[in-house]
């Protein structure tokens, strides 16, 4: 039986943020994207709480997280990342960020850079300048299109709700819960959200970034290009896979990522 633990962290400025933890043994954060809160790693954390002591969180205004200050985006989460790790009592452990949790992991990674033992951005440019590549378009993610037909996202592709219908609906649904800025406006909020080129070329940090090749928002091309700017990067595309291989492919995503915090385990 796996342990497991929940609650809230009081920010300074009024907010609660509502985390989980499970198992036992070096810390790993798991931080959401844009698409969802802190439930869709519903795939993730049994499989990687029987190694790890897993730490899974709303953002602000996402899921049972409060937004009552309104200061929410990229900014706060990346404070608000390394205020849980204090709350729990952690000095330093892995962090996960996927799409707009980049932002959040590499923020927190940039604040502390001690702290942070390994960095996996999955589909996330995390607010990389581009080198060569044309910074992501917000209105991938954000363009109006009212009420979406069912189990249909831009997150998650075609794949998915073609071949399981009911995990797509799933996803879309998951992403409807809290009280929070519109898509567009957090799509251009994270666009707008460039951290200093030479303080990412500082990061001593091993890093993993992932892509998906049929990723139409962090492409491959930009995945790899941000890749360029940290100093200890590797990069994996999944072939086939959109923006959010982690829902649509936990089996290989979990190995994937299991395998490289494995390798840094190594003598």
């Amino acid at each position: 039986m796996i342990e497991r633990d929940e609650g809230y962290l009081r920010t300074p400025d009024g907010e609660s943020i509502w985390y989980e933890t499970a198992g036992r043994g070096c810390p790993l954060f798991l931080a959401h994207g844009l698409g969802g809160n802190a439930a869709v790693w519903y795939q993730q954390v049994p499989f990687f709480a029987t190694r790890y002591r897993i730490i899974t969180w709303d953002q602000r205004g996402f899921g049972r997280s409060s937004n009552l200050s309104g200061n929410v985006g990229p900014s706060s989460a990346a404070s608000d990342q390394l205020l849980l790790m204090d709350h729990l009592g952690i000095d330093s452990a892995h962090l996960v960020g996927q799409s707009m949790g980049g932002w959040a992991v590499l923020g927190a990674a940039l604040g502390s850079p001690r702290r942070v033992r390994s960095l996996v951005l999955a589909c996330s440019t995390a607010g990389i300048p581009p080198l060569e590549e044309p910074p992501f378009d917000p209105d991938l993610i954000g363009a109006s299109t009212g009420v979406r037909p069912l189990g249909v996202h831009p997150a998650i592709g075609e794949r998915l709700p073609s071949i399981d219908p009911a995990r797509a609906y799933l996803y879309q649904a998951l992403g409807t819960f809290g009280d929070r800025p519109p898509d567009g406006e957090f799509a251009r909020m994270l666009a707008g959200t460039m951290h200093d080129p030479d303080a990412v070329g500082d990061l001593d940090i091993p890093t993993l970034l992932i892509s998906g090749s049929d990723d139409p928002v962090m492409t491959s091309a930009r995945v790899r290009d941000a890749s360029r700017r940290l100093p200890r990067a590797q990069v994996v595309e999944l072939a086939g896979r959109g923006h959010s291989p982690y829902f649509e492919d936990p089996a290989g995503w979990n190995d994937l990522v299991d395998d490289f915090l494995r390798s840094l385990e190594a003598p």
